[in-house]
């Protein structure tokens, strides 16, 4: 996977959104199966024992102890028993979107992984089934917390293979690559969705629902967050005054510059270089 693909990529994992339906720890049942169903959630089994049978899309999959899948939403699936040894598993139904895209169509994705540490993957669902049945104030949180790792260590286990961690639309991610190109070499410029667009030959709004698919979020708002994280390189890094780091990166009104330093840090330019130097 190229730079441009990688930053892609962490721009919308660094957005993403997801949502547990439910979570359990169980022996199937010796009737567990179901045939050419395609559901609205997706769902990982962690395999602890036992034997089965999985189809996701096309392909037949016969897991192993160990052993964590990916079922992903919208995708034709079929599972059943196989043996008088069902599976003993972790599992849990959920959604994950970025901008109101299901993940799993923005990525493509081997859904069979071996972690390289299945007993931090155990804890991980030991703990998401403990808050996903608690009614604690605070569970829901915490159980989406853990959700958040389930998916977090699922990819980093497939970047064994880093190939595996791939867009499925390769022409539009070359495209959104040019770009972000584009924008980085014109950063200290004033850009707008006219001329981005143009790059690719696209149609403004056409070429903002692309981006924001992507990115997981408007150009516009890309560009200012770049602008904010250079202008932090700057106060940390140069002598520069604030007005001068300011009109450097085409912020002709310091007000703007600084209302916008502050949404996207927290603090202003002023008292970041502050904290910077004396923490």
């Amino acid at each position: 996977m190229n730079m441009d693909n990688r930053m892609l990529l962490s721009n919308v994992l660094a957005n993403l959104e997801v949502e547990l339906i439910t979570a359990n720890h169980n022996l199937c049942a010796p009737d567990w199966r179901d045939l050419n169903y395609t559901p609205d959630y997706s769902k990982f089994y962690l395999i602890c024992e036992g034997e089965g049978w999985l189809q996701i899309g096309e392909k037949d999959y016969y897991p192993r102890p160990g052993e964590l899948f990916l079922m992903p939403e919208g995708v034709e699936q079929s599972y059943s028993f196989i043996s008088e040894r069902p599976f003993h598993k972790y599992w849990c139904h959920f959604t994950a979107q970025v901008g109101g895209i299901n993940l799993f169509k923005l990525l493509d994705l081997n859904p069979q992984c071996a972690p390289r540490q299945p007993e931090l993957l155990t804890n991980v669902f030991q703990e998401l089934v403990k808050y996903s049945g608690s009614d604690a104030v605070y569970a829901k949180l915490l159980a989406k917390s853990k959700l958040m790792e389930l998916v977090a260590y699922y990819l980093m286990d497939l970047e064994i293979d880093a190939e595996q961690l791939s867009f499925k639309t390769s022409s539009a991610v070359n495209k959104l690559s040019e770009v972000l190109d584009y924008i980085d070499e014109h950063i200290t410029q004033n850009m707008t969705v006219e001329e981005l667009a143009g790059i690719v030959y696209m149609h403004p709004n056409s070429f903002i629902r692309l981006f924001k698919q992507y990115a997981g979020m408007p150009p516009i708002q890309y560009i200012t967050h770049k602008k904010i994280e250079k202008a932090k390189q700057s106060l940390t890094l140069t002598a520069l005054s604030v007005t001068e780091i300011s009109e450097q990166l085409g912020f002709n009104d310091m007000f703007y510059f600084s209302k916008q330093f502050k949404k996207h840090a927290g603090v202003t330019p002023t008292d970041y270089r502050r904290r910077i130097r004396h923490p």
